[in-house]
């Protein structure tokens, strides 16, 4: 069974009002895996009372369309197995062409999910941070942990745009 955790400000009336979203994802028994999850955690406090929802999840789920279509901008933060550990990429994401296995969605499939279902296409951004780690456990390396300040300065610098 796949686990979503949504924060918003509790005194936010309607968080399906929010203009951004910042979605981390991964499997945080992987160890660097969860690098996606542990960011949005980290940031989650940092948006309360603001016109971001954070939402953590192991995995990319179809349900994730209906928060997406109310956004006017969409971050999605992962790890990566392309690259040099540590190493940090941001790219925007345009719509997948098919939407591909509902068990196995990926960002830009839920960004064409969004847009059939909702008629809505967000600025949509994926930042990855490229893991070294990925057996059971929950410690990162020292790569991924080293690359964390400026992931989420990256991720600001999104949000604020």
């Amino acid at each position: 069974m796949a686990m979503c955790w949504m924060y918003s400000s509790a005194t936010r009336p309607n968080e399906m009002n929010a203009m951004k979203l910042l979605i981390g994802y991964g499997n945080t028994m992987r160890q660097d895996d969860g690098i996606g999850w542990l960011i949005a955690d980290h940031l989650a406090p940092q948006y309360d009372d603001t016109d971001v929802t954070v939402i953590q999840a192991h995995q990319l789920m179809p349900e994730i369309a209906s928060s997406m279509a109310d956004a006017d901008r969409v971050i999605f933060v992962d790890a990566s197995i392309e690259g040099v550990a540590g190493e940090i990429q941001v790219q925007q994401l345009q719509p997948a062409v098919e939407l591909g296995d509902a068990h196995a969605l990926t960002p830009s499939q839920i960004l064409r999910l969004t847009e059939y279902l909702y008629g809505q296409c967000p600025t949509t951004y994926l930042v990855t941070i490229t893991g070294a780690w990925f057996d059971l456990g929950d410690t990162l390396s020292e790569a991924v942990e080293a690359a964390v300040p400026q992931a989420v300065s990256a991720i600001q610098s999104l949000l604020a745009d």
